[in-house]
Formats: structure tokens, sequence, C-alpha cells
């Protein structure tokens, strides 16, 4: 009964979150924090030390708010509707998952792409964990690094240890670079849902294409890295395998992320909102292609979301315990005195930017959450399109500066995740894997966002 109504509280965030989005409903936005807050009383306590800590630092900020601040109540209430906002998506995206996760099409294409030759596998890897990442999310990293760790055997390296450990490097580290460049420019991610929070006037359009962009140059970036560091081998492997399953899961993408844009247009709301209004059909057609019967896959998924929705509990813990005390610590830090401090920093308007990406890498790194940095940071600097700072620059930086720290915190979810597969510590993933990468993405981005700050002047 417990894992029922916790399925059903997550369920009622992602509507009361549409219906308040689409229909401006006065009532919703309450409901929908509302229901957060039950799913949190049921399985949150449950969640791991990270998720208990984020949850610690909410329920802190709450109190104190409620004794410092003149009007504690209308911020507490706001912050409950920004954490059920951005988990409403999360919950979304949940029903795409367990869809995603019963297909044949993911399993051939992450057979596929670990089938590679040595001269193609990063590369397939990396745009593979890229694209599935869209769909499963997080599930993307289980999928495919279990898949590797199974195919890199001894016996596959000829009996040579030494080979076995550079292609677990290798192949772990595209597929943690592909899934983090996934949260530059995708419309599903939660880098994008708080951007657009952060920066409520900021049109979708022209950051998504923008983004594409940049999220392309890390993604060259990390492939040329790969190759400077391990040379060209002969190539003594091959694969005759269809590249059909991979257009197929292509043409799926794309179908999901286009049909997002057009509901959002017609609309008019936020492109994440669109994304929830179109994820769960999505993965219903999916399943009852799979099933070929709609009742049989409407079974499948209410099973599955009564065992996957309570076990949700450390993103949402993480997720909206973060977005929550993020946008608490806005009260206390108004975007407007952040903006006036910013404006006395002695430096050109793009090296402020520059810094204030930087920062978000440098706090990941003990083990503050970007959805803090960002909603703190987006928000100030957001203002201050007059003194020379474009929020569409800000945002092009405080998201890739996003994706970046997801290699590279020893403290993060996509670290842990790749960590416990390969059987190496967090700080051999962060440091000694993805240091180098990281380090060059951050000149690169700096380099970007000079380039693009002149363009817009320019124009």
């Amino acid at each position: 009964m417990r894992a029922v109504v916790a399925s059903l509280a997550l369920v009622a965030v992602m509507m009361f979150s549409i219906v308040r989005a689409v229909l401006a409903w006065p009532p919703a936005g309450p409901a929908a924090a509302g229901a957060l807050a039950l799913y949190l009383v049921l399985e949150g306590w449950s969640a791991k030390r990270g998720g208990r800590r984020v949850m610690a630092m909410g329920l802190t900020a709450a109190a104190a708010a409620l004794f410092f601040h003149p009007a504690p109540w209308p911020i507490l209430l706001n912050a409950g509707i920004q954490a059920a906002a951005l988990i409403g998506l999360f919950t979304a995206l949940g029903f795409l998952r367990e869809a995603a996760e019963s297909s044949p099409l993911i399993q051939q294409c992450g057979s596929l792409m670990v089938r590679q030759p040595p001269g193609r596998r990063y590369l397939a890897l990396a745009l593979g964990s890229h694209l599935i990442g869209l769909v499963l999310n997080f599930g993307v990293l289980p999928l495919i690094g279990t898949m590797v760790v199974r195919g890199n055997t001894t016996e596959a390296a000829g009996g040579n240890p030494r080979v076995v450990a550079i292609r677990q490097q290798r192949m772990m580290t595209a597929i943690i670079r592909g899934f983090a460049i996934m949260t530059v420019w995708s419309p599903l991610s939660v880098s994008f849902t708080v951007m657009q929070s952060a920066l409520p006037g900021l049109d979708w359009w022209p950051l998504l294409g923008v983004q594409v962009i940049l999220a392309a140059a890390l993604m060259t970036l990390g492939w040329f890295m790969d190759r400077r560091a391990f040379p060209r081998a002969p190539q003594t492997e091959g694969t005759d395998a269809s590249i059909l399953p991979v257009l197929r899961l292509s043409a799926l993408v794309g179908a999901v992320v286009v049909a997002s844009v057009v509901v959002a247009e017609i609309l008019g709301v936020r492109l994440v909102v669109g994304a929830m209004l179109v994820v769960p059909p999505s993965a219903v057609v999916w399943l009852v292609a799979q099933h070929r019967s709609p009742l049989p896959a409407l079974v499948h998924l209410g099973r599955r979301l009564s065992v996957s929705m309570p076990g949700f509990r450390e993103e949402v813990t993480m997720l909206g315990g973060a977005m929550f005390l993020g946008s608490v610590l806005v009260a206390f830090i108004p975007p407007g005195e952040t903006a006036r401090l910013v404006q006395m920093i002695p430096l050109p308007a793009v090296a402020v930017l520059v810094l204030a990406a930087f920062s978000v890498m440098a706090l990941s790194q003990i083990g503050v959450s970007q959805i803090v940095t960002v909603t703190i940071l987006g928000g100030a600097l957001g203002t201050l399109s007059s003194h020379g700072l474009p929020p569409l620059a800000v945002a092009s930086g405080l998201m890739g500066a996003w994706a970046l720290s997801a290699c590279s915190t020893p403290v993060g979810a996509v670290v842990l995740s790749i960590a416990r597969l390969a059987n190496v510590s967090m700080r051999t993933v962060a440091r000694d894997w993805n240091g180098r990468f990281v380090l060059a993405g951050a000149l690169a981005l700096a380099l970007w966002l000079v380039g693009l700050c002149a363009a817009m002047d320019a124009f």
C-alpha cells in the first residue's frame, strides 16, 4: 500500500505541475508541492545518505526562513512548487524509462556499440549513451556500463590485463562523457528545466540551437583527447551488424523531442512542460508496440511503475531537495543584490560569466549541487543584460559548466554509478579518467563564451 500511495503521489506531482503550467489554475501549484511532500514522508527517509543529507539541508533552510524571514510562507510555497515542477519532469521521464528498459531495441543498440572496433568504439559509446540517455536518463549508465563490463574480459584482450584496464577506461569515459554532454542541450534534462526556471523570460528555441553546437564541440573534444591519449591501433576487430537499430532509436528520440517542441509552441508553455505532456503518452505507445495490445501494455506499465517510482527516492530527494534549497536560498540572497555585487567586480562582463561558470564546477567538487548554484547565479546574472551579459550566454555558460562538473565531481550520482560498475574509486573516475578532459572543456567553454558574447554584441 505504501508503494502504491507513493507512486500515485509522484503521478499527482506530474499532473498538478502540468495543470498549473497549462491552465494557470492557482490551487494546482500547492497541490503539486503537497503531493511531493507526501512522497518524501513515505519514501524520503529510506533514501541513502546523500539524499537524506540534501533533505536535511532543505529542512534547515525552511526552518531558517520561518525564523528569520519576514514573509516565510510565500517563499516556502514557491520553493515547493519549483521542486515539484522539476520532479514532475523526472516522473514523466520515468514512464519513458519503463518502456525503454523492456524494449529489445535498446538492448540491440547497446550491444552494437560495445561490439564496435577500437577505432570507432569511443565515438559509438559516447554517442550511444548520449542518445539513449535522452530516454533512459540515469538508466543508460548501468545498461551500457554492464554490457561493457561483461564484454571486456581477459580472454577478449588476449590474456593481457593492461589491455583490459585500458579498454575499461576508454569505454567508461566515453559513456560518462556522452551522458553528461546530453545535459548541455536536451529539453528533457534537469539542467534545461532548472535554467528555464532561473531565467523565466529566456526563449527556449535560441537556447536549444546554441547548445546543440556547444554539445557537438564538447563531444568532439572528448573524442580528440581519447585519440591523443590512446593512439590508433591496428584494426583487428570488426562488426558487420546493421546500424538499423540506432537509426530507429534516433527516429524515436527525434519524434519525442519534436512533438514536445510542437506541443509547447501550440500551448505557449515552456519546452519542459511540452515534454511532460508528450513523454507519458509516447511511453504508452512504445509499450503497446512491444506488447502488440493495449491492455497488456498498460498492465505492464502499472506494475513496473508501482515498483520503480518508490525506487526513485534517491533522485527525488537529491533533485527535489536541491531545487527546494536553491529556491529558499534565493530569498536570502536576492538576485538584485547579487547582481549589484557582481557589477562591482572590476572585470569585463564576459570574464564575470566565465568565473561564474567555473564557480559551478568548483563548488560541485565539494558537494554543492549544480541545481543550487545555477538557480542562484542564473537568477542574478540574468538581470545584467544591460551590462553586457545576455541571458542566452548566461544559460549557455552555466549549462556547459553543469555538464563538465557532472564528469568530475567526486560526490555526484553519475561518477558514483560509473565507479561502481568499473569497480574503481570515485576519485579515479573524476580525476584520473576525466580530469584533463574537464580542464580542456573548461578552457573551451571560456573561449565559447567569449565568442558567443562577441557575436551577440555584433548582431
